[in-house]
């Protein structure tokens, strides 16, 4: 997935007819090509060909059902969100990819008005969309308006959150959110000098995640990165607001994750019901 060079090679009739599809994709699993061509003000021949060629580039995705329609792979889905990005004035140059999971993908970039930053390009922010769709009801939506809504939540948490230890949400655009650069590691891939400290801090910065309304709901060892600075928690798409359903087994579960690594790493042992009373989060 490399977004500098496709970005290049887009025209302005690509840009409308992405935009079209994005516009529809809460109504369309794949939005009628006709629609498309109506909303981008181009002829439906004009149309088709240039979708044959998006999806050539693996940029969308087009298929002949009841009717003709198109919709996005996760490459356009993230390379129409960079394009807004940029449009309105946040991203100035995307660098290279930092890393790629099951549920996102992370590049540097540049913008004239926050400086050095990083984009993450949500997935579908679960395991995976199959699992969503049998978990919960969505019918036909395509699974970019999971991944719109993931990148939302997570922007949504990171706003609540600001000026704790988390990065900061600088804006948010389709499947993708910018935010801060954090240079540090993740906790797992180092061996802490102070884990009684390091786990201090973690279980602080959830007694204050739960006094502005924020579980983060799918805390480990993986996305709490630490430096000789301090540490950050990241990673929110999953979380979930004080009082929804399910918010206090999610901080349990939370809390549970974070005292079984340091248990298993460092030999620390803590009581749960203890952690609960003393960093205020019963």
């Amino acid at each position: 997935m490399d977004l500098a060079p496709l970005y290049r090679r887009m025209g302005k009739h690509s840009w409308k007819i992405l935009d079209s599809i994005f516009r529809n994709l809460w109504d369309y699993e794949y939005v009628p090509v006709q629609l498309i061509a109506h909303q981008a003000r181009i002829g439906e021949e004009k149309t088709r060909n240039i979708l044959r060629y998006l999806s050539d580039l693996r940029i969308v995705t087009n298929k002949q059902r009841e009717y003709e329609g198109s919709t996005f792979t996760f490459l356009g889905l993230s390379l129409y969100s960079l394009h807004r990005l940029v449009k309105s004035g946040k991203v100035s140059m995307i660098g290279k990819k930092m890393g790629e999971g099951k549920e996102s993908a992370i590049f540097n970039c540049y913008s004239d008005k926050f400086g050095e930053a990083v984009i993450k390009f949500h997935k579908v922010g679960h395991v995976s969309f199959k699992k969503v769709k049998e978990l919960r009801s969505y019918g036909d939506l395509h699974f970019s308006v999971l991944a719109i809504r993931s990148a939302k939540n997570e922007f949504g948490a990171l706003r609540k959150l600001r000026g704790l230890a988390v990065p900061e949400a600088y804006a948010w655009e389709g499947n993708a959110v910018l935010m801060e650069l954090i240079e540090a590691k993740e906790l797992y891939k180092v061996k802490v000098e102070n884990p009684d400290d390091v786990l201090d801090m973690i279980l602080e910065e959830v007694g204050k995640f739960y006094r502005r309304g924020v579980v983060h709901g799918d805390l480990s060892q993986y996305n709490v990165l630490v430096s000789e600075d301090g540490i950050w928690i990241i990673d929110f798409p999953q979380s979930v607001e004080v009082g929804s359903e399910g918010w206090r087994e999610l901080l349990q579960r939370d809390i549970e994750n974070i005292l079984s690594y340091f248990r298993r790493a460092y030999g620390i042992e803590k009581d749960i019901n203890f952690v609960l009373k003393e960093y205020g989060l019963e």
